[in-house]
């Protein structure tokens, strides 16, 4: 090609990657402000609490600001929040606008990710399919629900350095050590950063670990995977060693005969997450599914080598969505009412990849359909993955900022988190009775007393639970946390007995009494 038809056709690609990334901005930005009571969830809170203790305290006890399942998601955003907070507002709406940056600039990565190592038209197709992706995609642009969005952001320098090797190995050169290290180094942190990001990590790991290669690279993708990974280490293993077990209780022992009604249930759930109502949409779903896998198996027994070659840079989108539905099957996953939509960030990944493979399967089958046609299938493929997007718009801003309230909902949350990751309620106690103004202690302390609720209804033993009660020596203090463990106990569905309640009446009477004044 000319040179100058080159440099046109980048211009063109470029202008239309502008506008493409200017449009997600603008419908985000659209959502945020005019939906905000569509895109909060009960986590925002409590980050912009841990956003303003380290902002006073600094950066190093951000380990100490995770979220409940030890994610290193929440504690990147918290790293850039500090910042944030003193250049742009203190108010949860200000904040949201950091999730927002971050998905851009996801988006960002995915398009030179397109660009380098397919084609300016990959790239923008697999970008209108994100820009249009389904309404809860498009939620999670702008809602700081932590550790499973903002994963997909290493991923994206995963695959660039995984695809950098695979195009030197078909060329006969030998791989940098840097690009080396970088994959070993964005696959640990992106793992830590969300265990969802195995969906894409472990195929690549593994087809590059089986793949010919000197000892000496392998053994730099694994160095730079444990110090990529080493966060996890010091959050799970040092500071809360009971989080690398938390998810043995989400694991299912089901027997396979009951994965089948499992498989159904995900499959319609998955299905919602692009905004197709079941059972229609699972049967769409499925469909592209194993349409998707056919054509796939069709490209590695093509008579074309270099399309069969490139089939393995397509192995690990392809095989994204199929993980990500045994992950589900799998595990005890199910919506909670609490969180709400946001759910469906378990599902994220499995959309990226859809979208990948759809658009690199159109890439490789455009020889033999026009043009045309390819693009219009791209383009109903995105506008069936948004339908309902339009929807989100308009549904109301209730959110009124108020710094002190939205600070104190923090507090409580931190403190229900801090029941669970603490080594004992002394230390629960002594780090929360740590934290600065007394409405900010005392919703901690409801918190606490909330968290001691849960444990007691998993062991019910009265005497455990009071005994936790009396520890904390703060009279005021001891009564907010009594609040917090009547509320959660007022409704409990395991109390019911007489016997149960009255042992718990007799605990909380002889245990909580109303501070003077």
């Amino acid at each position: 090609m000319p040179v100058r038809a080159r440099v046109r056709d980048r211009v063109k690609y470029g202008v239309a990657s502008v506008a493409l990334v200017a449009l997600f901005v603008a419908f985000r930005v659209a959502l945020l402000v005019s939906s905000y009571d569509e895109t909060n969830n009960w986590e925002e809170p409590v980050f912009l609490f841990s956003g303003l203790e380290l902002a006073r305290e600094g950066l190093a006890n951000v380990l100490d600001h995770q979220d409940d399942l030890n994610h290193g998601g929440s504690v990147v955003l918290l790293v850039l929040a500090v910042p944030w907070i003193r250049l742009v507002g203190t108010s949860l709406v200000a904040l949201k606008g950091l999730a927002l940056l971050w998905s851009t600039l996801t988006l960002i990565a995915f398009l030179a990710v397109g660009w380098r190592h397919w084609s300016p038209r990959v790239a923008l197709w697999f970008g209108l399919c994100f820009t249009l992706a389904s309404p809860a995609l498009a939620r999670l642009n702008v809602t700081l629900v932590g550790s499973h969005p903002e994963s997909l952001l290493p991923v994206a320098v995963v695959l660039d350095a995984y695809l950098t090797w695979s195009r030197e190995r078909r060329e006969g050169r030998r791989e940098s050590a840097w690009c080396t290290l970088r994959l070993g180094l964005a696959s640990g942190l992106a793992l830590w950063m969300s265990y969802v990001s195995a969906l894409f990590i472990a195929p690549i790991l593994v087809l590059r670990t089986v793949a010919r290669a000197d000892r000496a690279r392998l053994a730099l993708v694994g160095f730079g995977a444990i110090a990529g990974i080493t966060p996890w280490v010091v959050q799970n293993l040092w500071l809360r060693p009971h989080g690398a077990w938390m998810w043995r209780t989400h694991v299912s022992n089901q027997a396979p005969r009951d994965w089948l009604r499992d498989g159904g249930r995900v499959l319609a759930e998955l299905a919602a997450s692009f905004g197709w109502a079941p059972p229609g949409g699972a049967c769409v779903l499925a469909v592209c599914g194993a349409a998707l896998l056919a054509l796939t198996t069709a490209l590695v027994r093509g008579r074309d080598a270099r399309v069969r070659d490139r089939f393995w840079d397509l192995l690990p989108f392809a095989a994204a969505p199929y993980l990500g539905f045994l992950m589900l099957v799998a595990a005890r996953i199910s919506p909670s009412p609490a969180e709400g939509y946001y759910y469906a960030r378990f599902y994220v990944a499995v959309q990226v990849a859809l979208f990948w493979v759809a658009v690199l399967v159109a890439e490789r089958w455009a020889r033999a359909i026009p043009a045309g046609v390819v693009t219009a299938i791209v383009v109903v493929l995105a506008l069936g993955a948004s339908a309902g997007q339009g929807k989100l718009l308009g549904r109301g801003t209730s959110y009124a900022a108020d710094l002190e309230a939205d600070r104190a909902k923090g507090c409580m949350i931190f403190g229900i988190a801090e029941a669970d990751r603490a080594r004992d309620w002394p230390s629960a106690t002594a780090r929360l009775g740590a934290l600065e103004g007394a409405r900010c202690r005392d919703r901690a302390f409801a918190g606490l007393g909330w968290g001691m609720a849960v444990r007691f209804l998993a062991d019910h033993d009265p005497e455990a639970a009071g005994a936790a009660l009396r520890s904390i020596a703060d009279a005021r203090l001891r009564w907010a946390a009594c609040g917090g463990f009547h509320f959660v106990l007022h409704d409990a569905a395991s109390l019911r007995s007489p016997d149960s309640m009255e042992q718990v009446r007799t605990m909380l009477r002889a245990t909580c009494e109303r501070p003077p004044g």
